[in-house]
């Protein structure tokens, strides 16, 4: 597998392990690498680096600080200027935006859970109140009526309500697989996360009132409600979509005079892996076993996979920080305090000050330089209409007149 453009993918990773709310509810970055702490002004805001930061970039706390590389030395960039990239136009067709209505007339319904509905369910399995393996999950599918857990454990589930915690009292069968488990009785503590009905409510202005939004209260301002959220949609892939073409030109025509620094490339490898560890603890899973389950690979393949897009990550923020460099794009201490303190505000954690001391600061200033010359590319970029979209528009125009020459 071609990993060209994984840094939309790794500032998608960045952005989740930057804040305690995104980490579960977490509050340290396990399994990341500590900043460096140097105590150094690595780079002005002209992006010139100091003195103090002399020995390439080797800061005194250990590890490689991106801003105070010299990128000269890995690579030489192509010309980043008016890059051609195809891309179709933001656009909501109708199916997706009846596709929407129903998905949101379709969760959390009054009644509760019903035969047929789709929850997502945290629990815990206990006997004699001491969890038993394979017990526990968080984030866990289940439809009612499929018979995917033991007796009573779904039909125990029907009448409960979005956030609702209810208590199960079941038995194992006498022929359960688990021997320790086999004809036990135990208690199931389920937590309602959400609810999918199998059946939608019915779209009506009660409906539409009854949720609560200040942009509409009848069914048409709805509609309009809805499509403004999905073109938003569109419009962010879009813009996600002609940034990672480009990136992907870049990559393909810049020449690349070494490897990155080892250190550099195992942050990145520590960042993904506990980020996809996060991801398999919220399906209940082992990182082997979700790796194998939704990707297929068995570990040997995911560790040498993720150390592949580790690798391909460092060499793109190197590129990045080359660009930032030389077009005076890197981020200031003002810039950074800034998007902290917005940050802060906006989670409600506390103050600037306490939320710093929860990031990986120097991470997340990379970060920042990334998004902004990713959209200084994409402002000097050349962004057309796929050819097959405008030969399928020309031939619409065509057949149109034929029509119209007929009548």
């Amino acid at each position: 597998m071609k990993n060209r453009t994984v840094f939309q993918r790794i500032k998608v990773l960045a952005a989740a392990s930057m804040t305690a709310a995104a980490l579960a509810g977490c509050a340290q970055k396990e399994g990341q690498a500590d900043p460096a702490k140097t105590g150094q002004e690595a780079q002005t805001e002209t992006g010139q680096e100091t003195e103090a930061a002399e020995q390439d970039g080797e800061p005194a706390g250990g590890g490689m600080l991106l801003d105070t590389l010299h990128t000269e030395e890995y690579v030489s960039v192509a010309e980043y200027k008016g890059i051609q990239v195809a891309e179709p136009q933001p656009q909501v067709s109708q199916e997706e935006k009846a596709s929407y209505i129903d998905y949101l007339l379709s969760m959390n319904p009054p009644e509760g859970v019903e035969d047929g509905d789709t929850v997502v369910i945290d629990y815990v399995g206990t006997k004699d109140g001491v969890a038993f393996e394979g017990g526990t999950a968080s984030g866990a599918y289940l439809t009612i009526g499929s018979g995917q857990f033991i007796d009573g454990f779904e039909s125990g589930l029907i009448g409960a309500k979005t956030g609702d915690t209810v208590e199960l009292n079941l038995t194992f069968p006498e022929d359960y697989k688990t021997e320790e488990l086999a004809g036990e009785e135990v208690v199931f503590t389920v937590t309602v996360n959400t609810i999918r009905a199998a059946e939608p409510q019915e779209l009506t202005d009660e409906f539409v009132r009854g949720l609560g939004l200040e942009e509409c209260s009848s069914i048409a301002e709805f509609d309009e409600y809805v499509y403004n959220i999905l073109y938003e949609q569109a419009v962010a892939a879009y813009e996600d979509n002609v940034k990672n073409a480009i990136v992907t030109v870049l990559m393909d025509s810049s020449q690349f005079k070494k490897d990155p620094p080892q250190d550099m490339t195992d942050r990145y490898a520590k960042t993904l892996t506990y980020n996809l560890t996060l991801q398999a603890e919220s399906n209940g899973m082992s990182l082997s076993d979700f790796m194998m389950m939704f990707y297929g690979m068995d570990e040997e393949t995911y560790l040498a996979e993720i150390q592949s897009m580790a690798k391909m990550s460092a060499q793109q923020y190197i590129m990045m920080q080359a660009i930032a460099n030389q077009e005076g794009l890197n981020i200031s201490e003002g810039e950074l305090d800034s998007q902290i303190q917005k940050l802060a505000e906006e989670s409600g954690y506390g103050s600037a000050e306490e939320y710093r001391a929860q990031l990986d600061v120097e991470d997340y200033k990379e970060y920042l330089m990334g998004q902004k010359v990713l959209d200084f590319l994409m402002e000097n970029a050349v962004v057309t209409e796929p050819a097959e979209e405008a030969v399928t528009v020309a031939e619409e125009q065509a057949t149109a007149a034929e029509e119209q020459t007929t009548e």
